[in-house]
């Protein structure tokens, strides 16, 4: 018969009786969501020294929480789980702390292990200065100086800091709620998690795009001999993925 089975969460930070409660609290929280099986595991006790978080498996599921750990140790475990266990280690990183789940009560039978506050911090790149475009709808021209301030709107993004000088601002201004793709320098910078933030975009020229329709669009496409539109099953599909491809930065 398969006896039941214990998980400790190791936290290399405080004990028992410093450990803050709504931050023990969190620690709970984030345990019982990696180990999953949330019927079946109870909390046991926390243990002397440093904080430990001991939690039991029912017998009966001891074979399932066996497996899930082992997803969750490959990056394979379902989608609560795994944000659980970044969790616990964002807040050791916040704790100053690492930390490891071991199984009974056998330190070095370490299951998963936590890096905290020794993981690699991710860095920051920019800001620095792109060639490049930015295609939106124009949706905005104002300033009261010499410089003209633009925005754009591209599905649900908005490109605002966007400067140019008066006279291109006034050619821009014939095309107020068209799609144009304007032509510049960008300032960029890179966020650690890796999301590109635009600080500012200096345009020097700009283009009209086309508003035909997909089904115009395609229309004159297959009437060009030799062309492979007209082979295509759905090709207004795939003029659309075509033209999604380029939005955006270049």
């Amino acid at each position: 018969m398969i006896m039941s089975k214990s998980y400790t969460l190791y936290i290399d930070a405080f004990t028992p009786e410093t450990i803050p409660m709504a931050r023990l609290a969190l620690y709970m929280q984030n345990l019982a969501a990696l180990l999953g099986n949330e019927t079946a595991v109870h909390f046991d006790k926390t243990k002397p020294g440093s904080t430990q978080l001991a939690a039991k498996v029912d017998h009966e599921y001891v074979p399932r929480v066996e497996t899930h750990l082992a997803k969750v140790r490959s990056g394979e475990g379902p989608g609560d789980a795994m944000k659980a266990q970044t969790e616990i280690d964002r807040l050791l990183a916040e704790d100053n702390a690492t930390g490891f789940i071991y199984e009974g009560e056998d330190q070095s039978a370490q299951i998963i292990t936590f890096p905290g506050v020794t993981r690699p911090k991710p860095v920051s790149y920019g800001p620095f200065n792109q060639e490049g475009t930015l295609d939106g709808v124009l949706i905005s021209i104002g300033g009261a100086d010499q410089t003209a301030h633009i925005q754009l709107q591209n599905g649900d993004v908005k490109y605002t800091g966007i400067e140019t000088d008066r006279e291109t601002a006034r050619r821009l201004a014939k095309n107020m709620y068209e799609p144009v793709r304007i032509i510049g320098t960008g300032r960029w910078l890179r966020e650690a998690d890796g999301t590109w933030i635009l600080k500012k975009f200096r345009m020097a020229n700009f283009v009209v795009l086309r508003t035909d329709s997909l089904v115009d669009a395609v229309g004159e496409l297959r009437q060009i001999e030799g062309g492979e539109w007209a082979e295509l099953d759905d090709p207004i599909s795939a003029l659309k993925a075509l033209r999604e491809g380029t939005n955006g930065l270049h």
